[in-house]
């Protein structure tokens, strides 16, 4: 009997060793996963001000780029704006010549079959 119960207290021994043994690994865990969500609160909030950089960056980008694109669209407006004026010019200038060339001949026919 005392040989059971010898063998019993050293069950009982190693037990509690286990025991407090686990309850350190419990408590190291525990505190591990309260210093990783503080980690992880602090990464959220460092990504939330890289993300909200990063979108300030990219709509001055953008702005700038659009400024830009505004400015070449203008000056477009304006080279296309001479060409039309231009074009148009020789267009009238054109038509004003073939109409007096018309205005010519017609005067011409008109001298030649009344005043001969």
């Amino acid at each position: 009997m005392e040989k059971r119960v010898l063998n019993l207290e050293l069950v009982l021994e190693q037990n509690t060793k286990l025991v407090e043994r686990l309850d350190r690994t419990m408590a190291h865990l525990t505190q591990s996963v309260a210093d990783l969500r503080v980690q992880m609160i602090q990464g959220h909030a460092e990504l939330r001000q890289e993300i909200t950089k990063g979108q300030s960056e990219l709509r001055q980008e953008i702005a700038a780029d659009q400024a830009e694109l505004r400015q070449e669209i203008a000056a477009d407006q304006a080279e296309f704006r001479k060409e039309i004026e231009r074009k148009s010019f020789w267009l009238i200038t054109a038509h004003y010549g073939a109409l007096l060339t018309l205005i010519g001949f017609l005067g011409k026919h008109f001298i030649d079959t009344y005043f001969k």
